[in-house]
């Protein structure tokens, strides 16, 4: 008999296949199955690159999204950007006051932030200006760190005045406890320019009871 191994043919031992012990099932073969196919035999020829991988990469910019420019009626408010010290003239009764202000442009001019520190009180408010192109109105929303807040709107300027109205709730005493008493005040702000270093606002404000009170604020570049 001869010993000579069949041309291209290689001796095999069958082994059973076993997981932990135990005979591999149909769903445990199958899976043992698709796990060989995932590697490659050594020495096999590379798959064909299709022609999506063949073609040369091109690389592209990124989408820049679009911009809205800033409405042009914002710049009806520009005479209040910069620095300002504010005297203002209170009431008969009350003590005269100074505000120091700076007006910024915000959101790519969209809105004006102003940040405001009233002396005597130590009072800190922001206001925030603005143009509603639904309404056709400037709007300004105001707060500060007694808890008094307000929102106000304008329509644009006419005669030399921009006049704003709208509802303050005024934080009589403020008190850490977030609980305090206040009152509601409707306000006026007439607002006009002097010159390109000087504005007034002559401000009235009308309580529940029908109290009118009015006070000037003039402002002149720092």
């Amino acid at each position: 008999m001869s010993t000579q191994k069949p041309e291209g043919r290689e001796r095999r031992r069958l082994v059973p296949v076993r997981w932990r012990g135990a005979p591999l099932g149909i769903a445990g073969a199958s899976a043992l199955g698709l796990a060989l196919f995932a590697v490659a035999p050594v020495g096999a020829e590379p798959a064909p690159r299709s022609a999506a991988d063949s073609a040369p990469q091109q690389h592209t910019r990124p989408h820049k999204p679009r911009t809205l420019p800033a409405p042009p009626q914002i710049r009806g408010l520009d005479f209040l950007l910069g620095t300002f010290t504010c005297d203002y003239a209170p009431p008969p009764g009350s003590k005269p006051a100074t505000m120091t202000m700076t007006t910024k442009r915000a959101m790519g001019g969209h809105y004006l932030y102003t940040d405001a520190r009233m002396q005597p009180g130590d009072v800190v408010g922001r206001a925030t200006f603005g143009w509603d192109p639904v309404a056709k109105k400037f709007i300004n929303q105001y707060h500060d760190n007694w808890g008094s807040n307000g929102n106000y709107a304008a329509a644009p300027w006419k005669d030399g005045h921009l006049i704003f109205t709208g509802s303050l709730s005024q934080v009589v005493k403020p008190d850490p406890s977030g609980e305090t008493t206040g009152v509601p005040i409707s306000l006026h702000d007439d607002y006009q320019v002097v010159n390109k270093n000087h504005f007034t606002n002559h401000q009235t404000m009308t309580f529940s009871d029908g109290t009118v009170l009015k006070g000037t604020y003039d402002c002149r570049r720092a």
